[in-house]
């Protein structure tokens, strides 16, 4: 297109110059005769006059004209089916931006400069953005992992659940498929997963939803796991330019669009963990094998994300005894151990634990002053009542986080009152709920986690079902059971997920496989919006150390906690 522009330009410039210029030199005008009124005879000449010079009228050069410059024109830039809505927003944006270099043209064919998927095995010239898609499943899936092979093999023979956008992106980084995919609207897509499980989908990382469960191909690192690269995952689909290398280098200049769906400064990662105590037999192996060594599997977990929480139940104390390994029910943990908190990098700590009060509210309140010291937040209970009530709020890479907690169950002992320490009581749950409310229509993510009655059973009973799905219904994201000593099933309610017991994080309880199994719950926040919810499992060991779970007591645990949820496993 414009190279006829320019012909046409040219052959202008060339008849313009070549025009013979006309003969501008003026015709010298005949001087009039002057008629004397006497006789020059008479008259005796005093002086003779030199005669005046005839003046010749000089030529006047012939005037050479001068080409006008003709602006060029904006360069039109169109995209190629398959190319992502939200890039295809941001190119009109800076095209509008930029007129007189660039102009939007609806018809790719008509277009100089293309914006395009590449296909993959091919060699990017001008690269503009980098698409990350998840693999994902219905959140009752007990695979963690899948063959990048029977991902492509299901996408041709049309197994894939799919939205249109997603689609035509697939189609122009793979191929046309051999069978057409079952395609939805994308607020369809998550119940036709669940209602036709074993299903999977691929969709732009930020569309995946709580009620997903992302999934790592070939079991590489998924986009919401720890150290993700997109450059190394096989799922990341680039998007480039077509064109000439000018323009190309032109327009990336002036791009201030998105280079990529997947924005790390957007994300917040958050581990939340089940009850625990450095105390009784614990504390015994502590003494013995140092201070750090329960942590010691989970710790790089916990320091890796963002916040990592913890329900201490215990006081701490500088004049707490020696630890026994047997004993009664009355706790406190040394000052010391506070060493084993700070190694594994917990950085939120709930005060709802029925065991606050143990060693008196004065060592309570120096626990208060332990936390403050080194850095450790709390909620969910204060040095009184109003301090109690008060929400933890957390803003992180543009999420807003607010952390609330009560204790329904008591004893009358642990609770905060005027002027005394103690676990906030949940009363009616009236407070809590219209406190959650608030913090939700106020833009923050709520956190709200309960100690509530200790059930050993996977199930749940019908007034703990109650009680936590409340919160949920009054807007909190996440509802989380720190009182579980056994693990226990989930549910989403209002948009929001329930954990209704994670099991023992850190407890000297071996004698039983449930009260030994533990649960730690990876939240990815993004972008305002909790996006997905990885559950890590683990085996507590020699009295208080958890660690990482096999693939055949991962796949037990999960079977147990599925189907108690009423998710039995297809």
């Amino acid at each position: 297109m414009r190279q006829l522009w320019y012909a046409a330009a040219l052959c202008l410039f060339l008849l313009t110059s070549c025009t013979q210029p006309q003969d501008n030199t003026p015709t010298p005008v005949a001087q009039a005769t002057k008629v004397p009124l006497i006789s020059t005879a008479a008259l005796t000449p005093t002086a003779t006059l030199a005669p005046l010079p005839t003046q010749v009228p000089s030529a006047t050069p012939p005037l050479t004209p001068t080409a006008t410059p003709t602006p060029i024109p904006p360069v039109p830039v169109s995209a190629a089916a398959g190319v992502p809505l939200e890039l295809i927003a941001a190119a009109q944006t800076v095209i509008a931006q930029s007129p007189a270099q660039f102009t939007w043209q609806p018809d790719p064919s008509q277009a100089d400069l293309l914006i395009t998927v590449i296909p993959e095995g091919e060699p990017i010239a001008h690269p503009l953005a980098a698409w990350v898609l998840a693999l994902a499943a219905p959140f009752p899936t007990i695979p963690d992992e899948m063959l990048l092979f029977e991902v492509k093999k299901g996408w041709q023979e049309g197994r894939l659940f799919l939205d249109e956008e997603t689609h035509a992106l697939l189609r122009a980084w793979w191929g046309e498929p051999a069978a057409a995919a079952t395609l939805l609207p994308l607020e369809q897509l998550t119940p036709a997963l669940w209602e036709n499980r074993p299903a999977f989908t691929l969709l732009p990382f930020p569309d995946l939803n709580p009620q997903l469960k992302v999934l790592r191909p070939d079991g590489l690192l998924s986009p919401i796991d720890l150290h993700f690269d997109p450059a190394t995952y096989p799922l990341t689909v680039m998007i480039g330019l077509m064109g000439e290398a000018e323009d190309a280098a032109a327009f990336t200049t002036v791009w201030s669009g998105p280079t990529s769906n997947y924005d790390p400064s957007k994300m917040t990662r958050l581990a939340m963990t089940g009850p625990a105590g450095f105390s009784r037999a614990t504390a015994v192996r502590m003494e013995r094998h140092g201070l750090q060594y329960p942590g010691e599997e989970v710790a790089p977990l916990l320091n890796a994300v963002d916040f990592a929480h913890m329900s201490h139940e215990n006081p701490f104390t500088p004049d707490c005894p020696p630890p026994q390994s047997t004993g009664g029910t009355t706790f406190c943990a040394h000052e010391r151990y506070i060493e084993l908190m700070l190694y594994m990098g917990i950085d939120i700590n709930e005060m709802t634990g029925n065991h606050l009060n143990d060693w008196g509210e004065r060592n309570l309140q120096y626990t208060f002053d332990l936390f403050e010291q080194h850095g450790i937040q709390t909620f969910g209970g204060g040095r009184d009542l109003e301090s109690a009530r008060q929400p933890l709020l957390i803003e992180h890479n543009g999420n807003q986080l607010a952390f609330v907690g009560c204790n329904p169950v008591g004893p009358w002992a642990v609770w905060a009152r005027e002027g005394y320490a103690g676990a906030l009581p949940c009363d009616d749950y009236s407070y809590i709920q219209a406190l959650i409310t608030t913090l939700n229509e106020q833009g923050y993510i709520v956190i709200a986690t309960l100690q509530y009655l200790e059930h050993f059973m996977y199930d749940v009973w019908a007034e703990q079902r109650r009680d936590f799905d409340g919160l949920a219904q009054a807007g909190a994201t996440i509802v989380s059971g720190s009182q579980g000593h056994h693990p226990q099933a989930f549910n989403f309610v209002n948009g929001g997920f329930i954990h209704y017991g994670l099991g023992n994080f850190m407890a000297d309880q071996m004698w039983s496989l449930p009260t030994r199994q533990t649960m730690i719950d990876i939240y990815t926040l993004y972008d305002g919006q909790l996006l997905s919810v990885q559950i890590w499992t683990g085996l507590i060991e020699d009295y208080g150390r958890p660690r990482p779970m096999t693939l055949e007591e991962r796949t037990q645990l999960l079977e147990l906690v599925f189907t108690a949820s009423g998710w039995p496993v297809r």
